[in-house]
C-alpha cells in the first residue's frame, strides 16, 4: 500500500463522520421542524454511537491484551 493510499484509507471514516455531523447541524439550524429535526437527530446520533462503541471496545479487557 502506498503512503498516499494509506492516508486516504486512514481518514475515510473520520471524514464521513464529519460530513454526517455537518449535515445534522445544518438540518437542525435551517430545517423548519418536521422531518428535518428527525434527520438532524439521526445524523447527530451516528457519531455519538460510534464514539460510545469504540469507548466501550477500548475499555474491554480483551482490547488491553492486544
Amino acid at each position: 500500500m502506498t503512503p498516499d493510499h494509506a492516508g486516504r484509507a486512514l481518514w475515510r471514516i473520520p471524514a464521513l463522520l464529519a460530513l454526517v455531523t455537518t449535515f445534522g447541524l445544518l438540518a437542525a439550524l435551517i430545517g423548519e421542524g418536521g422531518i428535518w429535526w428527525a434527520l438532524s437527530w439521526i445524523a447527530l446520533a451516528i457519531p455519538c454511537v460510534c464514539s460510545g462503541y469504540y469507548l466501550v471496545r477500548g475499555l474491554s479487557p480483551s482490547a488491553r491484551e492486544r
